[in-house]
């Protein structure tokens, strides 16, 4: 490689370092409570219907929590009348209103996608003693 070829390398990495790193880094919410998997939660969420808004509230369990910055993603799930549903929320959207933490549970997985083949009682997490 000449000299010509490596700034130009050089220009290209600079510029993807850039691209890669968010401008709105000030921006990043510091309002939420400091999250685990195996958490219960109440996630009040702003739903449009309609032309007019109002917040839902999802009440669940974290299961999975992805990324890091402005890109960080919670997974709750959640049983109603027999049936699951999981649901990702990213935590930097403005339609987020509030996250409530209901109780610690006692887990040691990161990810709980073991919880999907649990039924009933089964599905139950041990709450943590502080």
């Amino acid at each position: 490689m000449d000299k010509k070829e490596k700034n130009a390398d050089a220009s290209i990495q600079d510029e993807q370092k850039e691209t890669l790193s968010p401008s709105g880094i000030d921006a990043l919410r510091t309002d939420l409570p400091s999250l685990r998997s195996g958490d219960e939660v109440k996630v009040f969420y702003k739903v449009r219907e309609g032309g007019k808004e109002r917040i839902q509230v999802y009440e669940g369990t974290i299961i999975a929590m992805n990324n890091s910055g402005i890109s960080r993603t919670v997974t709750v799930r959640k049983t109603s009348y027999g049936i699951a549903v999981e649901r990702i929320f990213p935590l930097q959207s403005k339609l987020l209103h509030k996250i409530e933490i209901k109780r610690h549970t006692k887990v040691r997985r990161a990810k709980l996608y073991y919880l999907r083949k649990l039924k009933g009682k089964l599905s139950r997490l041990k709450e943590l003693r502080q």
